[in-house]
């Protein structure tokens, strides 16, 4: 198969240029650490317009471009410790081509991302480079600081309310360090379904056919998960504190999943039900930007489990029945 730039220079100038800038931009302009989550996107983006083989010519070539950049500015390194995130792209290239190719990219990205940033965190204990656990609880920490400075700059509180959400954040700081287990897995869970949520938008965007079955809002975990839900919430009537630990992270990283579940079936419903694009997205606004919200896809994705309330499991012996005959 010939190399598709061959007649194309310019779509090649401009994928690596995106790619490139997605890659560099979290190392070089303040502000833009948040990209650093994306980075898998364009990676996953072209591999599904160009094919593998092209899709890691352009990567290759935008990591390049991306070390020629940030070298002379010193951050280098930056670039380095984050191009672990880049091969999940290829991993997540499989989602959408067949069915049940978005639940096995999700869930192998998942692991990957888990399995790198723990190896990597033990990599970096032994070259004497720090703690990496330690430095990633001293950032929360310093989160939490910078809050109550902003606040106390403010003027606008008193000096009880100001006492009062400092021994708040105190106890955020203790709490976070108890489940800093199931943080780093929600990171990871929610940084996987982010990328696989904008790449098959600007798929389906580019060409519907790239984008293949819609199963995001078919989406639905093995129902044997319910289980270790339960034990979870056992654990957590636990007096032992570890087991109660152990319960409140296990619970907390199944939810971040069941979430997932909850947001496809909002949009399973709301595509049933016909609501015009507006609508849909204030419903989405109003579900994310605040804490029972999210609460909400959570709960209506584990009642999915029993409601079942896209119907898929008498979809499916239907479908079975109409093949056999």
């Amino acid at each position: 198969m010939p190399l598709f730039f061959a007649d194309n220079p310019a779509g090649l100038i401009r994928a690596v240029a995106i790619t490139a800038f997605i890659f560099t931009a979290p190392a070089l302009l303040p502000g833009m650490g948040w990209l650093h989550g994306l980075m898998p996107l364009p990676v996953c983006y072209f591999a599904r317009i160009h094919g593998l083989r092209h899709g890691a010519i352009i990567t290759a070539l935008a990591v390049a471009l991306a070390g020629i950049i940030t070298l002379p500015a010193g951050t280098f390194p930056v670039l380095l410790f984050s191009l672990v995130m880049p091969p999940m792209g290829f991993i997540l290239a499989e989602a959408g081509t067949s069915e049940g190719s978005t639940r096995r990219a999700a869930f192998r990205s998942i692991f990957y991302l888990i399995a790198v940033w723990l190896v990597g965190g033990w990599l970096i204990s032994l070259s004497g480079g720090g703690n990496l656990y330690h430095e990633l609880r001293l950032g929360l920490d310093k989160g939490f600081e910078a809050t109550f400075a902003m606040y106390q700059q403010t003027g606008h509180l008193s000096a009880d309310e100001l006492a009062g959400l400092k021994s708040l954040i105190e106890q955020l700081k203790k709490q976070a360090a108890r489940i800093f287990p199931a943080l780093l897995l929600s990171s990871a869970i929610i940084t996987v379904w982010l990328n696989i949520a904008l790449a098959r938008w600007l798929l389906r965007r580019k060409n519907p056919a790239l984008a293949g079955p819609d199963e995001l809002k078919n989406w639905r975990l093995p129902d044997l998960l319910v289980w270790p839900l339960i034990l979870a919430g056992f654990a957590l009537l636990a007096t032992d504190e570890k087991l109660n630990t152990l319960g409140l992270n296990a619970g907390l990283a199944l939810m971040v999943l069941y979430l997932s579940q909850g947001l496809a079936v909002a949009a399973s419903l709301m595509q049933r039900w016909s609501l015009p694009p507006l609508i849909r997205a204030i419903t989405y606004a109003l579900l994310f930007i605040q804490l029972y919200g999210l609460a909400f896809l959570s709960l209506l994705g584990l009642a999915d489990v029993w409601a079942d309330f896209r119907k898929q499991r008498q979809a499916e012996p239907d479908a079975e029945d109409a093949s056999v005959s």
